[in-house]
């Protein structure tokens, strides 16, 4: 019994995939082709499998890492970072020539644990993943929880519209503990890294000021004198269009296009039957983005969103003044590249 499935087939009728697997099945993902096998036969399998060490030794052959500034045709530096979420993605992040790490995700340890980590532990989490980036900026970002991630030791109500409810920093705030565990172990850990923390899906300057209250709070009973940079995702279209009021609060700012996007052209990014209407780089995106830059005049802003990493973007983003890329270590070379074949 062999069933092949196109991935749009995949994600529009998960319930009859559901309904033709059973326990221990075995199932291929193929990325190239967009195929979904399930329980395939043993000469399906062991092409793959030959297929999947052959494309292993492809990538181990030593490579010389670029670690010259990447500058545009006409002399602009934009900083290339990465995206990552793991000790393996950071290693592989520095080892490809990051310049540093523009978004450590939280969510996976957070949703991976039974019960609400502790300080301790979250401490212990960052110093193993965060040893490869030695001096470089790492901007972590406090957990994004909500919509279509919840923990299941935090008591989320249900609602009818989640992606439009508690998200990000407003689950933060509704619950202190989970915001102040994350930013004592935050503070902890910036007396041996460089870090920077972001604060998701910010909507109102309030978002910004409790969170900046709380660590500066925290930090004069744990005697850290240095604050971290705090940053503002950028992932609204009330963020992107209240930015000079916001800069009053932050260090930085990081445009998370995949929400820009959602929430702009009203397209969920994980609904197969708006695909057609999710365009990161639509004229409306594109310009909530240029008119953020621009007011947040001297302030840092960034892009980590998925949009950073199409080439064919770059050189619009750049015309709209994004000096700070943050795009998967897969990227980071033809980013690069591309960049530098830039005006």
């Amino acid at each position: 019994r062999s069933t092949l499935f196109p991935y749009t087939t995949l994600f529009r009728s998960i319930a009859r995939i559901m309904e033709l697997t059973h326990p221990d099945d075995d199932m291929i993902v193929d990325g190239t082709k967009g195929l979904v096998i399930i329980d395939p036969d043993q000469e399906t399998s062991q092409t793959y499998e030959r297929a999947i060490k052959e494309g292993a030794l492809a990538k181990n052959p030593p490579v010389q890492i670029d670690r010259q500034p990447t500058v545009t045709a006409n002399g602009i530096e934009v900083a290339v970072m990465a995206n990552a979420w793991s000790q393996e993605d950071v290693a592989h992040a520095i080892r490809n020539g990051a310049d540093g790490i523009g978004l450590f995700r939280t969510e996976p340890f957070f949703m991976a644990s039974k019960h609400l980590p502790t300080p301790q532990e979250f401490t212990e989490f960052l110093a193993r993943c965060l040893e490869p980036v030695g001096t470089l900026r790492v901007n972590v970002r406090l957990l994004d929880v909500g919509a279509d991630k919840n923990p299941i030791y935090l008591p989320l109500p249900p609602e009818p519209d989640p992606f439009m409810g508690l998200r990000g920093v407003r689950v933060l705030l509704r619950y202190p503990d989970l915001l102040e565990a994350q930013l004592r172990a935050l503070l902890e850990s910036s007396r041996r890294f460089n870090l920077g923390i972001l604060i998701p899906m910010v909507t109102l300057d309030s978002d910004v000021v409790q969170v900046v209250d709380t660590c500066r709070k925290l930090a004069a009973t744990m005697g850290v004198h240095k604050i971290p940079q705090i940053g503002a995702m950028i992932e609204t279209p009330a963020a992107a269009l209240t930015i000079r009021s916001l800069v009053e609060h932050v260090d930085f700012f990081s445009i998370g296009s995949n929400d820009l996007t959602q929430y702009t052209l009203a397209a969920g990014r994980e609904n197969a039957s708006v695909t057609d209407y999710f365009i990161d780089d639509h004229p409306a995106v594109l310009r909530l983005m240029e008119i953020a830059i621009k007011d947040a005049g001297s302030t840092p802003v960034s892009l980590c969103g998925e949009l950073a990493g199409k080439t064919k973007a770059i050189p619009e983003l750049l015309r709209i003044g994004l000096r700070s890329l943050s795009v998967a270590s897969s990227l980071l070379a033809e980013v690069r590249q591309t960049i530098r074949g830039s005006r």
